[in-house]
């Protein structure tokens, strides 16, 4: 009975370090082109008027770092044609 027990501990062990293994080699694959983590449209315009600002964007310090890249047309805030816009092409980068 004891080296039942033993048995299925190894093997839950073994389980748990493949699936330790799995999740490290996720975390650790590099994409090629990556992209600053940028909400979806709908949870950053939160006053839902068609703009972002930049206080809306406090939360996701990498888009505010380039808001004014993205603010084509340089009117203190981001349509969602200009977030759009930036979204799509900065793989392009």
């Amino acid at each position: 009975m004891k080296a039942l027990h033993v048995s299925l501990i190894a093997a839950a062990f073994a389980l748990g370090s493949t699936v330790v293994a799995a999740q490290t080699a996720e975390k650790t694959k590099q994409d090629p082109y990556p992209r600053p983590a940028a909400p979806e449209w709908s949870d950053s315009d939160t006053n839902r008027d068609g703009y972002l600002t930049k206080e809306e964007l406090i939360p996701y310090p990498a888009v505010l770092k380039v808001f004014e890249e993205i603010d084509t047309d340089h009117d203190g805030r981001i349509s969602e044609a200009e977030y759009r816009y930036w979204f799509e092409n900065q793989r392009n980068r």
